[in-house]
């Protein structure tokens, strides 16, 4: 029983709010009084993962929600709508459970996570439909997130409790077991799931021979170390040009990054290098995203491509005509949700003979649609030489804003005088061409239609830090 206060709703009785917590809360209470719910809203994101079960952190949360949906001309939203039941009915699992299910679809499995784990929590032994979708929930959210041993126990709870596993959590089940490199149990947990079962649900005989091909590729580096290179075509099929040289941060990946003109340089004369040694040199460039054109025009500097053969990339660009090669070029892989309709990213996303993709950024923290060819690095945020940036002063208190007001040629010219030596690009090619050698499954190899450019996984067994959630 719980007592109402002045304003109908309840007072916070419950047990004493961690100092941790109360920062979060008041940081947030800060932004929104700022007019800035939306960056409050990511302080109460961080509070979830301590304590989803607060009377202070629902009742904060349901606030700026409801002023969220105000400064959009509303009077209600789906969230809140969900903030609003979950704070009227706080021990009902089946309420944290459409919060939980609700951050799952919205791909944010960190979010999802401790409701989830709510939910589980208040249903203690029952096993029911209402169970079932928590605890199958919970085990895709611990795959998402890259717990892959805690995934493959969850599976197993799951089959335990329930007598069996959709086929799709079974195919999961051998492709976590292969992300951890245990083949033989991968393996084992495949063939419970053989192409007839498979056959007898729509689209599940494809995601099948994907996690075939997943298997096999993890098979390519039997006996060898794996790096972020290696599970990145793992995952993807995709080539990874360059990494993060800090040994100080792990991961390889990057998180605030800022390339410099000259770092542009060296990731385009690298991958121009390697396009040219696998004869992939292209007759055009296309180019897809606001700022992607200095970039296409760089790589028409290294091969001396006329102005006439440098266009954005259209509906209908990619082609079988591989005596004709274009390179779409992206400045980021979100780029790709500039598209026209589904329709045109369908036909971007099926691999022909007549087009290789490039993304110089590749976000790496949330789900990609379509993972590029090859990827120039991957990072958190990103600010390319020529786009709007930030400039902090010595004292890292004062910004300064840059806006670029050279025209794309003049960019690329400036950036093209700081190519490496040719000598040393065709070094690197080579060395990159070795780390690829025993691929047997590159997208790049198989550009005849037949296979799909696969999205880009927020989960990897290479873990990287990562700047919020």
């Amino acid at each position: 029983m719980r007592i109402l206060g002045p304003d109908g709703q309840p007072i916070e009785t419950g047990p004493p709010i961690s100092k941790e917590i109360q920062e979060f809360v008041d940081q947030a209470r800060e932004a929104a009084a700022a007019g800035d719910p939306a960056t409050a809203l990511q302080h109460m994101a961080i509070a979830f993962q301590s304590d989803v079960n607060s009377d202070l952190v629902i009742n904060t949360s349901v606030e700026l929600l409801r002023q969220m949906a105000q400064l959009e001309g509303n009077t209600e939203s789906e969230e809140l709508q969900l903030f609003e039941q979950l704070r009227d009915n706080r021990q009902d699992p089946a309420v944290y459970y459409q919060v939980g299910n609700r951050f799952s679809q919205l791909q944010q499995s960190r979010l999802a996570r401790p409701f989830l784990a709510r939910a589980r929590e208040l249903a203690g032994d029952r096993a029911d439909q209402l169970t079932q979708a928590i605890d199958v929930d919970y085990a895709q959210v611990t795959m998402d997130l890259g717990s892959y041993q805690e995934a493959i126990d969850n599976f197993h709870l799951l089959n335990d409790k329930y007598g069996g596993l959709p086929i799709w959590l079974i195919l999961e089940m051998a492709e976590c077991y292969g992300l951890l490199r245990q083949i033989d149990e991968a393996d084992a947990v495949y063939e419970i799931a053989p192409p007839e079962a498979a056959a007898q649900f729509d689209g599940m005989d494809e995601v099948r021979e994907e996690v075939g091909d997943l298997l096999a590729r993890i098979r390519d580096f039997d006996g060898l170390e794996m790096g972020l290179r290696a599970w990145h075509y793992v995952q993807t099929r995709g080539i990874l040009a360059s990494t993060n040289p800090n040994d100080e941060i792990p991961g390889e990946r990057f998180i605030f990054y800022q390339p410099t003109e000259k770092d542009v340089a060296f990731v385009v004369g690298l991958t121009a290098a390697f396009l040219d040694a696998r004869t992939l040199a292209p007759n055009r460039l296309l180019w897809l995203g606001e700022s992607s054109e200095p970039l296409a025009r760089l790589f028409a500097q290294w091969w001396d491509i006329a102005d006439s053969d440098i266009r954005p990339y259209a509906a209908g660009d990619n082609s079988d005509e591989e005596d004709d090669l274009a390179l779409l070029v992206m400045a980021h892989s979100h780029d790709v949700f500039g598209l026209q309709d589904e329709e045109t990213f369908f036909d971007l996303a099926s691999a022909k003979a007549g087009l290789v993709t490039f993304a110089l950024d590749v976000h790496w923290t949330d789900r990609q649609p379509m993972t590029p060819d090859i990827a120039g690095f991957m990072s958190q945020f990103c600010t390319l030489p020529w786009e709007r940036r930030m400039e902090f002063g010595d004292d890292q208190d004062s910004v300064r804003v840059i806006e670029e007001t050279r025209d794309a040629a003049t960019v690329a010219a400036e950036i093209a005088l700081q190519f490496p030596d040719e000598d040393e690009c065709d070094a690197m090619a080579a060395q990159l061409g070795e780390a690829y050698a025993v691929c047997s499954d590159l997208i790049l190899d198989h550009r005849d239609g037949t296979l799909f450019r696969r999205p880009l996984v927020a989960h990897s067994p290479v873990q990287s830090p990562r700047f919020g959630l």
